[in-house]
């Protein structure tokens, strides 16, 4: 489903020499955190998890929270819902809610940009964080590094991350600046600083008492072609962490509440039943309208209906919770899939119907797939790349609904089985669609009557045989009528009202 021109951060390690500057000073007052809230970003970045952040944050908003913690536990994802979710974070400190988070084992990518926009980070001595390097995946399958301006974008908010923050700026910009060089300046009197290629210039203006020549001065500290990433000792050591934590209870104890005072914003069981279901999305729609067509076309016990709405709601559920798809849309599939119907009962149309149908409902799958916050702009990169997802993603449900109708054409007639489960109320005894075939020069031309109701498709009797039927151009006709058989296709007899039904008329006799 993802373009290949989808950018996403890049998740290596690095190992880093350890140097000694202190840790950040913890924070005493616990009264101070107030009222926590926990969340957890525990997966890919994505859609799903930018919209569950935003729930989030929009529950604690409403119920007074005055701490968001949040677990972080990612290798990364898109750069796109990466930024939004930074600026999320970011802009809480307006609301004056306090950020905290704990990395228990990797921010990594994406992950660790997140990490950085929270005022506090506190990180297990075993976990890492930091390679934000922004990569995208070529057309051949290659991993390569985004174009300088994606790479821009994340670099600014790291730089914005340190002014807000307090975060070292240099160490910040060089877990994603993969063309520049981390410096290492020992200033006179021995205090250590660590200044990205692009804001050394300026840094020796500021400090004249520093020999850019001398070794003992400056020293490349990690060089070009190299992130920086760091363990959580290491991020400690550094100021990148605020303190090593072990695990939650200890944040708890930190923060000063214990486990069940705490407000759980972690994700519901409906939002992590859409993300599951948002990765077989298209095959969800395909196979609704597919086994919403075999309904329509074999009358039954509605096993086929029943399946199209399981799958049908599981695709809603995914689409609409992800803020995909809106009322238009459904309205599109829903008139399109009528149309469709609408054309095979009838033949009115003589194909027009069902063809305007697949156009509306095409249509309407498509923008179901296209994030509703994009505008229509086929400049904006970001736009172009989702809808050729969307795209992509409407065309294999079409597929799907193809090659089913292409399968169940070719093999649905020899299934005894399925033919009983689907269909059959009275026992079949010809169901081989090469047996019925065979028979055509007999079949031909002989009268039966309508075990059922034919609408367009169900079961005759022809003489003392229970035989598979549709009716001509898709006609209604009642049970018990008089039939005659015109010929013989995909393993069914296609038939019409008799002649001498259609005579006699709805008022004859009167």
């Amino acid at each position: 489903m993802h373009s290949a021109l989808l950018r996403r951060l890049a998740c290596s390690l690095l190992p880093v020499v350890t140097c000694a500057l202190p840790a950040a000073s913890p924070i005493s007052a616990a009264t101070q955190y107030g009222t926590v809230g926990y969340l957890e970003i525990d997966d890919i970045i994505d859609r799903f998890s930018d919209r569950y952040l935003a729930r989030a944050i929009e529950q604690a908003q409403a119920g007074n929270i005055d701490t968001l913690l949040v677990r972080i536990d990612t290798d990364g994802g898109e750069v796109h819902h990466a930024r939004s979710m930074f600026k999320r974070i970011l802009d809480l400190e307006a609301e004056g809610i306090r950020t905290v988070a704990f990395i228990d084992f990797r921010a990594i990518s994406a992950g660790a940009l997140i990490a950085y926009a929270h005022e506090e980070v506190y990180i297990s001595e075993t976990a890492s964080i930091g390679d934000i390097g922004v990569v995208f995946q070529t057309p051949e399958g290659q991993i390569e590094y985004a174009p300088e301006k994606f790479e821009t974008v994340v670099r600014t908010l790291l730089a914005q991350a340190a002014e807000q923050r307090g975060w070292n700026r240099g160490m910040l910009l060089k877990m994603t600046a993969h063309k520049q060089s981390l410096y290492r300046v020992t200033l006179p009197g021995g205090p250590v600083e660590y200044v990205i290629e692009d804001d050394l210039p300026e840094f020796l203006t500021r400090h004249p008492d520093v020999d850019r020549d001398d070794p003992q001065q400056v020293i490349v500290y990690r060089g070009p072609d190299r992130l920086l990433t760091l363990t959580g000792l290491e991020a400690v050591r550094f100021g990148m962490a605020s303190d090593n934590m072990a695990d939650l209870d200890a944040m708890y104890e930190r923060l000063g509440v214990s486990a069940d005072e705490v407000v759980d914003l972690s994700p519901r069981g409906t939002e992590r039943a859409a993300w599951a279901l948002s990765r077989f999305a298209p095959a969800l729609a395909g196979l609704a309208v597919l086994f919403l067509l075999f309904e329509l076309k074999t009358p039954g016990v509605g096993l086929w209906a029943g399946l199209a709405a399981l799958l049908g709601a599981g695709f809603l559920l995914a689409q609409y919770s992800l803020d995909l798809m809106e009322n238009f849309e459904l309205l599109l599939i829903v008139i399109g899939i009528g149309l469709v119907a609408a054309e095979m009962f009838t033949m009115a149309g003589g194909g027009l119907l069902a063809a305007l149908g697949a156009a509306v409902g095409l249509t309407g799958l498509v923008l179901a797939f296209l994030p509703n916050e994009l505008e229509f702009d086929f400049g904006d990169p970001i736009f172009v790349d989702a809808l050729r997802d969307a795209a992509l993603s409407g065309a294999t449900s079409v597929g799907i609904v193809a090659a089913g109708v292409v399968l169940a054409a070719r093999y649905l007639p020899r299934s005894l089985a399925l033919h009983r489960r689907i269909a059959v109320r009275e026992e079949v005894t010809a169901t081989s669609a090469g047996g019925i075939e065979a028979r055509t020069a007999v079949l031909q031309g002989q009268r039966g009557e309508a075990i059922e109701a034919l609408h367009p498709s169900g079961m005759v009797r022809i003489g003392a045989e229970s035989i598979r039927a549709r009716a001509e151009h898709g006609a209604y006709i009642a049970p018990g009528a008089s039939v005659e058989v015109v010929s013989v296709e995909f393993g069914e007899v296609m038939v019409r009202p008799a002649a001498d039904t259609v005579a006699a008329g709805p008022g004859a006799g009167r």
